[in-house]
């Protein structure tokens, strides 16, 4: 089970990543308008406001809930106690059940936490993948308010995160995949490798696009070497 987590606000990569220009339309809004993408962090509302000692914590659990996935639960219960409104907690508290191995309870949070939030991207995303997985494809597109763009999905808006594009990008190119928009699919992917070649949500559209041989071809030097590896080590050599 794959959960989008936000990225802390902390890591500063400033990198600047190209803009996107529009790609397609149709009778559902199926554009790729031209907007910012970068890695530069970019704190919520709710975030700035919070107290420095909360921000700290907040910080420390987004390792813990990767690394320490059982110990996080709980100090991120606690936190939650507090602070209810807050969509970030509920995120890594589903990626440390997931990490954990409470399925069930991951995808419990994750409902919650879009039923809660409905506008928060990452619970609008981690909801999609679960849906996606049921076969539930209609329910994926209300998710999105049938709108296929960051910047059409939230109009206020002209920079999106890395994690937001990626994420976005990689749930919606799944999403025409299981409906069977070959074409529309390939141009999501087609931007993913563009700005995140090595991504998992990048590596994972390209299995679900092409598969075997294909994939292989398509897939960036640093994936096949990481594969012609793993299959030496699987001879012995």
């Amino acid at each position: 089970m794959r959960i989008n987590q936000e990225y802390p606000v902390w890591q500063k990569k400033q990198k600047r990543l190209p803009t996107i220009k529009k790609i397609s339309d149709g009778s559902d809004v199926v554009y790729l308008t031209q907007y910012e993408i970068t890695d530069s962090p970019m704190p919520s509302r709710r975030y700035r406001r919070l107290p420095e000692p909360v921000k700290d914590a907040i910080e420390q659990l987004y390792e813990k809930a990767q690394k320490k996935p059982r110990e996080a639960i709980p100090e991120i219960m606690e936190l939650l106690q507090k602070y209810p409104d807050l969509p970030t907690l509920y995120n890594y508290l589903s990626v440390a059940y997931a990490r954990s191995g409470q399925k069930e309870a991951a995808e419990k949070v994750i409902e919650d936490n879009f039923r809660r939030n409905p506008d928060y991207l990452f619970a609008r995303l981690n909801y999609a993948e679960i849906l996606l997985a049921q076969g539930e494809l209609e329910k994926v597109a209300e998710v999105f308010d049938h709108k296929f763009d960051l910047q059409i999905l939230y109009p206020k808006r002209k920079r999106f995160h890395s994690s937001e594009a990626t994420g976005f990008m990689g749930i919606v190119g799944w999403y025409f995949v299981k409906i069977g928009e070959q074409e529309i699919a390939e141009r999501y992917y087609m931007i993913l490798r563009q700005i995140a070649p090595d991504d998992p949500m990048t590596r994972r559209l390209r299995r679900k696009l092409f598969g075997g041989w294909l994939e292989h071809l398509l897939a960036p030097k640093s994936d096949k070497k990481e594969g012609e590896a793993e299959a030496r080590s699987l001879k012995g050599e």
